[in-house]
C-alpha cells in the first residue's frame, strides 16, 4: 500500500518519482521534435540556396562571356542548338561544356568547374540572331541540389538569352 507523505517529512514518493519522470518524458519528445524538424528546414534552405546560388553564378558567368566575345563557333548555324557552346573571345576560343555533371569552362587559363554543390542537367546552347546582324544565344539548364531532404534535392530550370556586343 502506498502511504502518503507527511508534512514534514524528508524524501519523495514512487508517485512524485513517476510524476516528475513523465513529465520530463513529455518534455524530452517535444524538444526532440523541434530540433529534428529545425535540422530539416535547415537542410532544405541550404539545398535551396546552393541551387539559387550556383544558378545565378552560371547565368551571370555566361552573360558576361557571351556579351563580351566576337563570335559564336558552335552551335555553329542559326537557330541550331547544342550541349556544349564555344564562344571567341579576343581570339581564343572559350568552351562551356558539360562534364559528369559540372558545366566546365575551358579557357586559355585551363578547366574549372562552374557548379559547387549542385550537379547540372539539360543543358542547351541556341543560337539565334538574323543573317547579317549580331548573334544571341538562349541558355536553358537544369540544376539539382547534391544534398538531400527526405530523399529528394531541390531542382530549378534556369533560362536566360544574351547578346554578342
Amino acid at each position: 500500500m502506498i502511504q502518503l507523505r507527511r508534512l514534514g517529512s524528508k524524501g519523495v514518493t514512487f508517485v512524485e518519482i513517476l510524476l516528475v519522470m513523465g513529465l520530463l518524458s513529455i518534455f524530452l519528445v517535444v524538444m526532440t521534435t523541434i530540433f529534428t524538424s529545425a535540422l530539416d528546414v535547415q537542410t532544405q534552405s541550404e539545398t535551396y540556396s546552393a541551387t539559387l546560388s550556383d544558378g545565378r553564378f552560371i547565368m551571370a558567368r555566361l552573360n558576361y562571356d557571351i556579351s563580351r566575345a566576337t563570335a559564336v563557333t558552335t552551335p555553329a548555324a542559326l537557330g541550331a542548338a547544342g550541349t556544349s557552346l564555344v564562344l571567341t573571345i579576343n581570339a581564343t576560343p572559350y568552351t562551356f561544356a558539360v562534364v559528369g555533371s559540372n558545366l566546365q569552362l575551358t579557357d586559355p587559363t585551363g578547366s574549372a568547374n562552374l557548379t559547387g554543390g549542385t550537379s547540372i542537367s539539360s543543358v542547351s546552347f541556341q543560337r539565334l540572331g538574323n543573317v547579317g546582324g549580331k548573334d544571341t544565344v538562349r541558355y536553358t539548364f537544369i540544376l539539382s541540389s547534391l544534398a538531400r531532404n527526405e530523399g529528394v534535392s531541390n531542382t530549378q530550370t534556369f533560362t536566360s538569352t544574351a547578346e554578342l556586343r
